[in-house]
């Protein structure tokens, strides 16, 4: 409504003119242009250019490494002593070179350099009364948005079986781990050792099977795989039927002679079913139809225009809400944490 110009749920778009005769374009043409409308209201408001600031403003390992290569080195790559004549050479330009070098007499005294190099995160403006007053309204509705958007992203990458999306979405759960901080680190950890198997640990074959073998497709139909681990649970349930019904005959024996008939018990059962046409019904429960309260909140909402940045519009319990959650972000160190933890693993030490 905000971004098309909707009056309401049932009208036509005044910012956007749609093709004549839509209702009898092709399947296609008509998903072109669903794709081009929500691309407006992607732009609008999960997008936000401060994100790519942000990752360009950061300092990173190359920049620190095209500083030091600039000084001067022995020629077996270490730090000579500055002091005239002194021919110590040290391995880091660190505080042991520092103290050796205020040894000498006179010391060494050395005139901070200007590094041209990037902040970690974006600097403030100088002048605060120049910052805009955020509107907390807008950035938590955008931020709901985009939150939202992204986990149904990876809801859909599993029911379509796309194991290269899913580790694209396990990329961005890593970020918003790491930016969560000591509430998420075992998340972001999880998330990073993914990526080690995926792209160093497992062979190339294993990588695949990794990364494609992880969601099952039970009934043939487009778009309905699940999680490998909830189609085991689907199987223990089965087998604890199985098993329950074994009475005071159960034993290891029997309980793997079930195990291994699993899926052929399985199958004949649902032959079975089929033949007599019994339906067994879904488990999932009925819903009530939501329509009349949609109708509602989207009155009460577009009163409230929550998608129109309005300057100093505040939250009480929500006071100077971020819209972007990698704001916190720091990439630098990111950069570092991550490369500390290859080291553990090419040593074997565990993550923790």
């Amino acid at each position: 409504m905000s971004v098309l110009g909707f009056e309401n749920n049932s009208s036509i778009p005044s910012k956007y003119t749609l093709p004549e005769n839509m209702t009898t374009l092709s399947k296609g043409r008509k998903l072109q242009v669903l794709h081009e409308l929500s691309a407006k209201v992607v732009d609008n408001f999960v997008f936000n250019s401060n994100m790519v600031e942000q990752v360009s403003s950061v300092v990173s390992e190359q920049e620190k490494r095209n500083v030091l290569e600039r000084q001067a080195l022995t020629p077996d790559g270490r730090f000579p002593c500055r002091f005239p004549g002194c021919k110590s050479s040290f391995k880091q330009n660190g505080q042991a070179r520092r103290n050796h070098e205020m040894s000498h007499n006179p010391p060494v005294q050395v005139e901070n350099e200007p590094l041209m190099v990037s902040p970690t995160k974006p600097s403030a403006p100088s002048n605060h009364d120049e910052v805009k007053s955020k509107d907390d309204v807008f950035d938590y509705n955008c931020a709901l948005l985009t939150d939202g958007y992204m986990f149904f992203n990876f809801l859909d990458a599993i029911k379509e079986g796309d194991g290269a999306r899913i580790i694209r979405q396990y990329k961005y759960f890593m970020l918003y781990c790491k930016a969560d901080g000591t509430h998420s680190t075992k998340y972001a950890l999880e998330c990073l050792y993914q990526l080690f198997l995926v792209y160093s640990i497992l062979t190339p074959r294993d990588s695949e099977r990794f990364v494609w073998n992880r969601s099952v497709n039970n009934h043939g139909k487009k778009g309905c795989n699940i999680p490998l681990d909830e189609s085991t649970e689907h199987s223990n349930n089965f087998v604890k039927q199985c098993i329950r019904n074994l009475g005071p005959n159960i034993s290891e024996t029997a309980v793997s002679r079930l195990c291994k008939a699993e899926s052929s018990t399985r199958l004949m059962l649902e032959k079975l079913d089929e033949t007599l046409q019994r339906f067994s019904k879904s488990g999932s429960h009925s819903e009530t139809s939501e329509n009349k309260d949609l109708l509602e909140l989207i009155k009460k909402v577009a009163a409230f225009k929550p998608f129109s940045e309005l300057e100093g519009r505040k939250y009480a319990h929500f006071l100077d809400f971020k819209r972007d959650r990698l704001e916190d972000l720091d990439v630098s160190d990111l950069y570092h944490w991550i490369n500390k933890h290859k080291r553990n693993v090419v040593m074997g030490i565990r993550a923790r």
